[in-house]
């Protein structure tokens, strides 16, 4: 079982190593999940479609200004995708992939919530 999560081509194709740009760029990709308010918008939006800045704002209980922020950053990356109508903007999730790595990550949570609950965090907290 462990030889064919190595043999993968997709993974062997990225230079391990903290200078690797590949493996620069696959961290970002994933620091994109990595902030609690940015993993909270791709949760709504995966929930209920398609929101309004404000609409997620209410919801989340934060700042309009720092929820604008990461939702900039979410579609500068390609997670979200923005529709304007007239003044209001419209955010929904851009991709079906960006779904499935939101469903895989709740799948891995939920066979290792022990662990992850009990796994130090050197940042105090999420």
């Amino acid at each position: 079982m462990q030889e064919d999560l190595v043999s993968s081509e997709l993974l062997s194709s990225i230079a391990i190593g903290r200078e690797s740009e590949g493996m620069c760029l696959l961290a970002k990709f994933f620091n994109g999940f990595a902030n609690s308010t940015r993993l909270s918008i791709l949760l709504l939006l995966s929930q209920r479609g398609e929101m309004k800045v404000g609409e997620l704002v209410d919801v989340l209980g934060a700042p309009q200004p720092r929820v604008s922020d990461h939702l900039r950053c979410l579609a500068w990356c390609g997670y979200v995708e923005v529709r304007r109508e007239g003044r209001n903007a419209y955010y929904s999730v851009a991709d079906e992939r960006v779904l499935e790595v939101l469903r895989l990550g709740e799948s891995l949570l939920q066979d290792n919530i022990e662990r992850v609950e009990s796994c130090e965090d050197n940042e105090g907290g999420c």
